[in-house]
């Protein structure tokens, strides 16, 4: 249940149970006392019966000295009490004797006659009023007042019950309200508290919480995805800055050796005048191919900074697939020819694509390249686009297909395949960082010619809404897939 929905049938019901208490309370306190009246009556009964057998008398009703109604003082006591009445109201006795009892004293018809008949009961006393009657003439009436003992001598018994059932029940309720609080809202917030301490200080959160649904629950849910992705960036940004570290470290020392070329030949230039004209000219050559070396050096480095900081768009073009990616794939043919290297290439889709034509032909540029340069002379290098409709090529080694099939669903793959040496399998994922400089059996670098290649052919894969992975098998070879959405 959610919170607010929560708190607001729990403030309904802190109201209504003192008022549902309250009435049962009295509800009881009323069936008591009438089961107690009941009894009480029964009981009383028979004292009342001699009274009023004595009470019915007509000769007691009439103005007469106090010293004929002597007999009736024996009567009363402590617990009992009488009074006789003429019709008119004028009273003429009551057991407890004074003023009254010498007719000095007169009732209301309306308030004498009020009740004959009935038993009242009140909260001290029973009281029966009953007219009495000669030869079918109303002469007198009495009432007799009886003190209700058993009853009153309980009252503080009684009392201090009800107040301690009262005093109980508000406990109760005061603690059952504060323990459904904690539970649903002081324990959470406490839990989100700690964990946002444990969090401030870097430390693993101590708390498990358990799985809710109301408010506090994502509150806390969102607080560890926050947590999480903030973790997650923090990892990112250390990430990202060790690469830069290693980027500035391994970028200095391949630009050291070209500088230390360029240095020395420049000296001898400068300096060494016993060279002849076509020694000069040889030494420009090396000096221009060095400072075109570092050009290219820095180029792959700003690309590879661009396409990962967001502030180079991609403005994609639609393009159809099938012409574009046969151009694109033509103009690579004579490259594997020139080292002896025969080349399977085929394009199979009907689709649109949004690329960038520039940037995706610098992804298979590197691609390619990788490929031609580790394919033995005399081997076969592999070229295909394939659409997620399209069946794999026949040259695809056959526990690479369902990996492939899965990895392209909904998308088309650029493949490219050699037939160098194998990359171990647990550096297949490391082999697109900048500048791991993973080493082959030849001693040569899988990562290309300067360490960014195919990172950049990664950002570029990226970029376009898709991904790049490598497949590797000893005595087989390497399979590069550039998986790319279609539209």
């Amino acid at each position: 249940m959610k919170l607010k929905y929560w708190l607001m049938l729990a403030f309904l019901i802190v109201m209504l149970l003192p008022v549902v208490a309250g009435l049962s309370l009295f509800s009881l306190y009323s069936y008591y006392n009438d089961q107690r009246s009941l009894t009480e009556y029964v009981k009383l009964s028979g004292e009342m019966a001699p009274i009023e057998q004595a009470l019915s008398d007509p000769d007691l009703y009439r103005l007469q000295p106090s010293d004929a109604y002597t007999e009736l003082s024996a009567l009363a006591g402590d617990q009992v009490s009488f009074e006789l009445y003429l019709p008119t109201g004028i009273k003429v006795y009551s057991s407890g004797g004074g003023a009254w009892s010498a007719g000095l004293y007169t009732v209301s018809g309306p308030e004498l006659y009020r009740d004959l008949y009935d038993l009242q009961i009140r909260h001290r006393t029973f009281s029966l009023k009953k007219p009495v009657w000669q030869k079918g003439e109303l002469i007198g009436i009495y009432e007799i007042v009886m003190l209700r003992g058993e009853w009153l001598e309980g009252i503080s018994l009684r009392t201090s019950w009800v107040i301690g059932s009262a005093a109980a029940f508000f406990i109760l309720l005061y603690g059952t309200v504060i323990s459904l609080l904690s539970r649903k809202l002081f324990r959470p917030m406490k839990q989100l508290m700690q964990r946002m301490d444990d969090f401030a200080k870097g430390k693993p959160a101590e708390v498990e919480v358990p799985v809710r649904h109301d408010e506090m629950g994502r509150l806390i849910g969102q607080f560890d995805n926050m947590q999480k992705k903030i973790t997650r960036t923090q990892v990112q940004v250390e990430r990202e800055q060790q690469e830069k570290e290693l980027m500035v470290v391994s970028l200095s020392h391949d630009l050291k050796t070209p500088l230390m070329s360029i240095s020395a030949y420049a000296e001898a230039l400068s300096s060494d005048s016993r060279l002849d004209a076509a020694e000069r000219e040889e030494y420009r050559k090396v000096l221009s191919g060095k400072v075109e070396q570092m050009k290219q050096m820095i180029g792959e480095l700003e690309m590879y900074t661009a396409l990962g900081s967001g502030g180079l768009e991609l403005e994609l073009l639609e393009v159809e697939g099938e012409e574009f990616f046969d151009m694109l794939l033509g103009s690579y043919v004579g490259l594997p020819e020139q080292k002896q290297i025969a080349v399977k290439s085929v394009v199979r889709t009907d689709h649109m694509y949004k690329v960038h034509p520039e940037q995706l032909t610098r992804l298979t540029d590197n691609l390619i390249g990788n490929a031609v340069r580790y394919t033995r002379a005399g081997g076969v290098m592999g070229l295909a686009v394939i659409a997620s409709d399209q069946e794999l090529p026949e040259w695809i080694h056959l526990l690479w297909g369902p990996e492939l099939n899965d990895y392209r669903a909904g998308g088309t793959l650029i493949l490219v395949q050699n037939e160098g040496p194998a990359i171990p399998a647990g550096q297949l994922e490391r082999i697109f960082e900048p500048y791991v400089q993973l080493q082959n059996h030849g001693d040569q670098s899988y990562a290309g010619s300067y360490g960014l290649g195919l990172s950049i052919a990664k950002r570029i894969a990226v970029r376009h809404g898709g991904d790049l992975r490598m497949w590797s098998l000893e005595g087989y070879g390497t399979l590069a897939a550039c998986r790319l959405p279609e539209t």
